[in-house]
């Protein structure tokens, strides 16, 4: 389941309202204003008609009445224009005033066609490179260059490659007519040539000039200017990178967010509110830096370029939506909780509002609850987000115990800093909770409130997880009930368009027809019925069930009775979990789809949750539990074989691995399991024998078996590095001072790598793994298991690791061997080895650059290398299990030590004798 920057003086800003400055059209290249000039070319179009329709006046092409006349009236005057006038044609200034019109026309047609394609945008037209640079740079050839910028422009999956002439349009209007000559008795042969110079062919130019400076960090750039044909407008900028692909990626960058503000793509999310202003390239690059990062299962790391965007771009619900989802892809389902809730309200709405809309009640007819039926577009801005928001208070089982045990990034803190936030938009879902009558009446509102609130805040604060996880299911019902409903309001006008206009074009025999224009709903209404009609009360029945247990067991003194809160919608009919029957399940399942008979993925895949969510009110029931898995897993065969594109393979993670909602499926050893691993051979062929995953959930054992995969790869990485500084022969003695430096920093990470209290801190790995790829170039990029996905696409056990035991064991030991080191440098006054070797290398290695010396011989190179990198292979084998624990500690003792000798002859050096 952004500030707009300005161009004006800083005191004339000052007194510029803020509504002004929102309408204000800030991007460089304006928008296209197609549907302005389409209005007119039919106002010129009806004036055309109009003249026609004088000039055929008792010269009709055919007889009739009304509009059939009319019709004919029109086409009488079409033949009076281009009939000889002495036989009976029209008169010259009929003629001249026909032609003044159809210009006006044609030039209305030609503004109109100019504009959308501007605003589609059709291709671009990328021009062949310009090479400014020096003599002699390195540099690969202007044609490869030039490829490579249209293949990133291609990959954006916006702009692809002109096919046609790079050939620009006409400037103006008399130049589109050229040499067509404008005879009023040869209109039948000019009007041909003009409708064929009607039609534009390209809308947009990119082009560069490679550039190069020496002596800068960043040597290598390129000035990219992107040239509008609609109103002759353009915008250039120098990028400048450390290499030329990172040139071509800073260009293609810029020139997809210079284009994106102005064309149909930034209608679409997540880029809607930025549509005619100027949008950040850093924030377009994050963004599909992240997606990329996901899609490999860089989890880590994607979390990093979410945040950066976010950070650019902080009003976007979109940006929130998918990092929220990554979050709760790490199992950081508290701080996934944290960023859908402070970004609930993203609509406009209030908090105060937002809560009031929450609870109202099914029978009051508030005009609030028409807020999207008014805005639908600010429904559709909400949601992924809150969908996403009703999932994780959903599977509450989940999020309640991360609760209770502080898993957030940040620890307990994250969990108190949410306390006040929940309490203020879900008090109602704690009334009655212990016990005591709900007042109902209109007086006591502000006793409610208040015992509410109350009692939501001791709950969230006792460390009581199903009491915690009651709480959530309650809210996530009404979470629910109100997204159905919201969503009911918001089709009245968001999707009907869209299937119109499908419809026509399915009918319109020149057209390449698809199903589906534009953006499509990420949940459909099959889903959204389910979810609230029976998805949602089943969790809460079991979520009850599970609070009576731990009362019964505690042997509390007043019962605990399942009450519906005075604003909650209810179900189709009264759910129990001690009687709940598969016949009752397909019942409400029909029900809620029976109004929505297209069987979409989402519908079925929904459906298929529920019965396995069911799977846990008879857990001792084996014949129960394999009828409810047979269905589970039908719905799921059939949700993959609706689903379109590419949908079956971007949710196969989280179907196989890690939905909550499946984890009884996944349970090793039983039938349903066996069912299930056969459906998954089935659906996802591999080509290596299927074992069963992970949990459904980043689990600490997981997220120690990724530092374990980081670990190995790391010493992979870092012996090659030694092993190509062994190759080089001599080395600067600054140089290798930096060696030394980032040597010692490797060995730190390592350590706050293996502490067990790091398990959740992924700032840490994303942070090491920057440092590496930043300092040990190019090894650390062209590395093809660095950095390794935090969920592999493809598992077989466990890749020849050990078991969670085994790696706990590991990493235990490995953290005690460099903590131990570090205790004993610090007793002794300096750290140890490998710490040692790296400090006290560093202080010999300046102590020579003042004495002069600078270069390192290559045999002393040589010996260093080979000694560090036996090391790292050292670690790399005792992780992989091919080398012992001691054969590791002695491989850290043999790293060798530089000194210095004082040789007097190196102080004499410095003087020169003439």
């Amino acid at each position: 389941m952004s500030l707009t920057p300005t161009h004006e003086p800083l005191a004339a800003a000052m007194f510029n309202s803020r509504a002004e400055s929102e309408r204000s059209l800030t991007a460089p290249l304006p928008a296209p204003r197609y549907m302005a000039w389409w209005w007119w070319s039919g106002l010129g179009f009806a004036g055309l008609t109009v003249a026609l329709w004088q000039a055929g006046d008792g010269r009709p092409a055919w007889k009739g009445d009304g509009l059939v006349g009319a019709v004919g009236q029109v086409f009488g005057g079409v033949g009076a224009v281009f009939k000889p006038t002495k036989p009976g044609g029209a008169s010259i200034g009929s003629r001249l005033a026909f032609l003044l019109i159809l210009l006006v026309l044609l030039y209305f047609l030609w503004r109109a066609t100019r504009a959308w394609l501007a605003y589609k945008p059709g291709a671009v037209d990328v021009q062949q490179l310009e090479d400014a640079t020096p003599l002699g740079t390195p540099k690969p050839s202007n044609v490869d260059l030039t490829a490579r910028l249209r293949r990133r422009l291609s990959d954006s999956s916006m702009y692809p490659p002109a096919t046609l002439p790079a050939q620009a349009p006409a400037e103006s209007f008399l130049e589109l007519l050229g040499d067509v000559e404008i005879d009023p008795d040869k209109l039948g042969t000019a009007l041909p040539k003009l409708l064929g110079r009607l039609r534009p062919k390209l809308a947009y130019r990119v082009s560069g000039i490679l550039q190069y400076r020496d002596g800068a960090p960043d040597p290598y750039g390129m000035t990219v200017t992107v040239t509008a044909f609609l109103f002759g407008g353009s915008r250039a900028k120098d990028v400048w990178g450390s290499d030329w692909d990172d040139v071509i990626r800073k260009a293609g960058s810029w020139t997809v967010s210079t284009l994106l503000p102005v064309t149909r793509a930034g209608r679409l999310p997540p880029w809607r509110r930025w549509w005619g202003q100027e949008l950040k390239p850093e924030l377009y690059e994050a963004y599909q830096e992240a997606n990329t990062l996901s899609r490999e299962g860089r989890h880590h790391e994607a979390l990093e370029q979410y945040f950066t965007a976010v950070r650019l771009d902080p009003v976007n619900p979109y940006l929130r939506a998918e990092l929220a989802e990554t979050q709760e892809k790490m199992g950081l389902h508290i701080d996934a909780l944290d960023t859908c809730q402070r970004a609930l309200t993203l609509d406009g709405q209030s908090a105060r509002g937002y809560r009031k809309r929450l609870w109202l009640s099914h029978w009051n007819p508030h005009p609030r609850r028409l807020r999207y039926f008014l805005h639908p577009r600010r429904y559709r801005e909400l949601i992924g987000l809150r969908y996403r928001n009703s999932i994780i208070l959903g599977t509450a089982e989940t999020t309640a115990r991360q609760w209770v045990a502080g898993a957030g990034t940040n620890g307990r803190q994250t969990c108190e800093n949410l306390v006040p936030l929940l309490v203020d938009r879900y008090w109602p879902a704690a009334l009655g909770l212990d016990g005591r009558r709900i007042p109902l009446r209109r007086k006591e509102r502000k006793r409610r409130k208040d015992a509410g609130r109350n009692s939501l805040r001791q709950t969230l604060r006792s460390g009581n997880s199903a009491a915690i996880r009651l709480v959530m299911q309650r809210a996530a019902v009404q979470e629910t009930a109100r997204l159905a409903s919201d969503d009911a309001w918001a089709r009245v006008w968001l999707y009907w368009p869209a299937r119109l206009w499908s419809w026509i074009r399915f009918c319109w025999p020149v057209s390449y027809y698809q199903s589906v224009r534009g953006t499509p709903s990420p949940v459909t209404r099959g889903a959204f019925h389910i979810n609230r009609k029976v998805w949602a009360p089943l969790r809460l029945t079991w979520a009850t069930s599970a609070y009576d247990a731990t009362r019964k067991a505690r042997k509390e003194t007043h019962p605990y009775k399942w009450r519906w809160p005075y604003t909650w919608r209810l179900p189709v009919s009264r759910l129990s979990w001690e009687g709940l029957e598969i016949r009752s399940l397909r019942w409400r399942l029909r029900l809620a789809a029976l109004l929505w008979t297209r069987r979409d993925w989402h519908t079925h895949y929904n459906a298929a949750c529920v019965y396995a969510v069911a799977m846990y009110a008879h857990r001792w029931d084996r014949s129960t539990q394999r009828q409810l898995a047979a269905r589970a897993i039908a719905h799921l065969a059939q949700a993959i074989l609706a689903t379109r594109g590419t949908a079956a393979t971007v949710e196969r993670s989280w179907l196989v691995e890690e939905d909550p909602d499946l984890a009884l499926l996944r349970h090793k050893g039983t039938r349903p399991n066996t069912h299930f691993n056969n459906f998954v051979r089935t659906v996802y062929p591999s080509a290596e024998a299927f074992e069963q995953s992970p949990p459904s959930t980043r689990t600490d054992e997981q997220l120690r078996e990724y530092d374990y995969r980081l670990l190995v790869e790391i010493a992979k990485v870092m012996q090659e590095v030694w092993n190509q500084r062994c190759d080089q022969g001599e080395a600067d003695i600054q140089c290798a001072t930096e060696w030394l430096r980032v040597e010692r920093s490797m060995w730190k990470s390592v350590w706050e790598i293996a502490d067990p209290g790091s398990r959740r801190r992924w700032q840490d790995r994303v942070s090491f793994i920057r440092y590496l790829q930043a300092n040990c170039q190019p090894v650390a990029t062209s590395a093809l298991g660095f950095p390794p996905p935090l969920v592999p696409e493809e598992k077989a056990g466990q890749n020849g690791h050990p078991d969670s035991d085994g790696i706990e064991k590991t990493l235990t030991a490995l953290q005690r061997d460099l903590e131990g080191r570090r205790g004993l440098a610090r007793a002794n006054g300096f750290l140890g080895r490998p710490f040692t070797n790296c400090q006290q290398g560093q202080q010999v290695l300046r102590a020579a650059a003042t004495d002069g010396v600078t270069q390192l011989s290559a045999k002393r190179v040589q010996r260093l290398s080979t000694g560090y990198a036996a090391a790292w292979q050292t670690l790399d084998d005792w992780l992989e299990g091919e080398a012992s624990h001691e054969a590791f500690r002695q491989a850290l003792t043999d790293v060798p030590q530089l000194t210095r000798r004082r040789v007097t002859a190196l102080r004499e050096a410095r003087t020169l004798r003439i």
